[in-house]
């Protein structure tokens, strides 16, 4: 089979492109260096994106001996990611809008309660989104529940079940939309953080149910049918919605035996906890409460967190962008 020069034309661009994200500002010398594409190959390329505006012109580099060397840097406001994530805080129903540039940094936020969580919630935040950055790119959703193939299988927010998210709203604003579970968002925006192969996170929101997260290596433990994580299906005997989660006697015993059921099958290096309620007696309650000594000789580092949406937030961007690099923008 022949090289298609127009896929090598596309492949060498974008390695140029994402090689100038990565360093932000850089001439075409340096660039030859990393990417091992010639000096012409480079030039051209970054001719044509300054032409495009993903790309401006920086300062000119004087060198002793020779001829200043022009920078090119990477225009990060060209594009923009939008990052959606609902939750329920006292008592409300609230849609976080956070919209992120090209190098995952956050630009704007918002957001607003809903009575009922629908998917026109949604779209009203999208509307509201794209009128303040009408150069969003991607839509990355945060669902507290299941998701298989674009459409909703289950949903603390129940008029969402059964929905064919990834549909609905891939063509009604033409735009790419990544649906990620909101403890797997979490656990991901932690990950990039820190060096720690195996990660769990579990959220406690008291109201529902808890939901779990694991990265293992970079990448996000889904499981063959999208369920990994849904651990108020384990057979523990713990009825998660009648716990006391005020009483460090009550919570503390079954949470560290959920634990310890994640040590026993990912044995993670880091577990965090999400919740409002880990004070230092519960803490102390969690760790004594430990089932037996092997599980306490490779017991996690226990991270709490009172409130998980700054991980969702990074975890969705950190996502939209990541797609964006890889081809997947609008218009869809």
């Amino acid at each position: 089979m022949g090289i298609n020069m127009l896929d090598m034309k596309q492949s060498n661009a974008q390695t140029v492109l994402w090689d100038l994200c990565s360093c932000k500002t850089s001439t075409i010398k340096e660039m030859t260096q990393r990417t091992g594409l010639s000096f012409a190959t480079v030039g051209n390329i970054l001719n044509s994106f300054v032409e495009s505006g993903e790309v401006t012109l920086g300062e000119i580099h004087s060198a002793t001996g020779g001829r200043p060397s022009q920078a090119y840097t990477f225009n990060a406001e060209y594009a923009h990611v939008l990052a959606l994530s609902v939750r329920t805080r006292n008592g409300k129903n609230v849609i976080s809008a956070c919209v992120g540039n090209l190098y995952g940094e956050a630009v704007w936020q918002t957001e607003q309660s809903f009575e009922n969580m629908r998917l026109a919630s949604f779209e009203a935040m999208l509307d509201l989104s794209l009128r303040a950055y009408p150069t969003i790119s991607i839509a990355a959703f945060s669902l507290p529940g299941v998701e298989r193939g674009g459409v909703i299988l289950t949903n603390d927010y129940t008029e969402l079940e059964g929905a064919s998210f990834t549909e609905h709203f891939q063509g009604k604003y033409h735009l790419p939309v990544v649906i990620e579970n909101d403890v797997n968002a979490a656990v991901f925006g932690y990950s990039r953080n820190v060096e720690v192969s195996v990660i769990a996170g579990i959220y406690f929101p008291k109201r529902f149910g808890p939901g779990a997260g694991i990265v293992i290596d970079g990448k996000i433990l889904k499981g063959a049918c999208g369920f990994a994580g849904e651990v108020t299906l384990l057979p523990l005997g713990i009825d998660w919605l009648s716990i006391d989660y005020e009483k460090p006697q009550e919570a503390g015993p079954a949470i560290s035996r959920l634990i310890s059921v994640f040590c026993g099958i990912v044995n993670p290096g880091h577990v965090v906890l999400y919740g409002d309620f880990f004070t230092d007696a519960f803490q102390e309650t969690l760790e004594r409460e430990i089932p037996t000594q092997v599980i306490r000789e490779i017991f996690p580092a226990i991270i709490y967190r009172r409130d998980l949406n700054s991980d969702i937030t990074a975890g969705l961007i950190a996502q939209a962008v990541s797609a964006y690099q890889s081809g997947l923008r609008g218009q869809f």
